[in-house]
């Protein structure tokens, strides 16, 4: 899948063209088909309460927000938009503070990118509501990112 990333905040400085090849690696690992495309947005703080406000009825700032265009609300695959799976909006002044939160080892880009990993899975389908569900979605996040991490992924 390709993934096009948009920077719609002013807050916080992203590296762009590295988080473009980290997320080249997650794609490929998670759908090398490049037929398909997903777009990440980074949005401010208020922006994404807004949208947890309007679509999830949750009137508070959250980190990541994911909308998967793959099934529609029927479970039927969806045709208005073929190539375009889904969209991930990502809170970073948000995941800086959840970043701090984690500790001296864990800085931002590492959280933006486990909120990467994280809201494509969603866009796929998984889920962490049930602890089997969470266990397999929780299993391939900390795989990716040990993979990052440790460079190992190119």
């Amino acid at each position: 899948m390709q993934i096009e990333l948009i920077d719609s905040q002013d807050k916080i400085r992203l590296d762009l063209q590295n988080l473009k090849e980290i997320c080249a690696y997650i794609s490929d690992k998670i759908d090398p088909d490049d037929e398909k495309s997903l777009n990440i947005i980074f949005l401010s703080d208020n922006g994404i309460k807004e949208l947890n406000r309007d679509y999830r009825k949750i009137d508070r700032v959250t980190d990541v927000l994911s909308f998967s265009y793959i099934e529609d609300s029927i479970g039927v695959k969806s045709e208005k938009i073929p190539n375009i799976i889904g969209e991930i909006y990502i809170a970073p002044l948000t995941a800086q503070k959840n970043a701090k939160d984690r500790g001296n080892e864990w800085g931002l880009e590492l959280e933006i990118i486990l909120l990467i990993i994280h809201g494509i899975l969603h866009i796929y389908g998984y889920d962490h509501e049930e602890e089997e569900e969470k266990a397999v979605m929780f299993n391939i996040q900390v795989s990716l990112l040990h993979n990052i991490r440790n460079k190992d992924w190119n």
